[in-house]
């Protein structure tokens, strides 16, 4: 569930970073070219990811419902980053699956 949580995470942080007014809060510099582009089309993709690993950790009868609740439990941390530092979010949204993945690994 951890690594569902911390994918869902990542995926909202790059939905939020594919707005403009979030990614003026996140980040003090303009951004343009072609890195803003990336930003939706890669959380589309991180999402069905996500989708897809919660399908094959858990099966279709209860994935679905994880995968939906792991967004739910992944957009609090991510509101009150976003209202309070939000220039921590980019940091987080790195770190958090890379620490899921690998205890995913030791665990088995």
């Amino acid at each position: 569930m951890l690594l569902l949580v911390c994918l869902s995470f990542t995926t909202m942080v790059l939905f939020c970073l594919a707005m403009e007014k979030h990614r003026e809060q996140v980040f003090s510099i303009e951004m343009s070219g072609l890195l803003p582009r990336f930003f939706r089309p890669m959380a589309w993709l991180l999402l069905t990811l996500t989708a897809y690993t919660s399908v094959v950790l858990y099966g279709w009868s209860i994935g679905p419902a994880l995968f939906f609740g792991a967004l739910t439990a992944a957009l609090l941390p991510l509101i009150l980053l976003l209202t309070y530092q939000a220039r921590l979010l980019p940091i987080f949204a790195v770190i958090l699956p890379v620490v899921a993945i690998t205890s995913f690994i030791l665990a088995k």
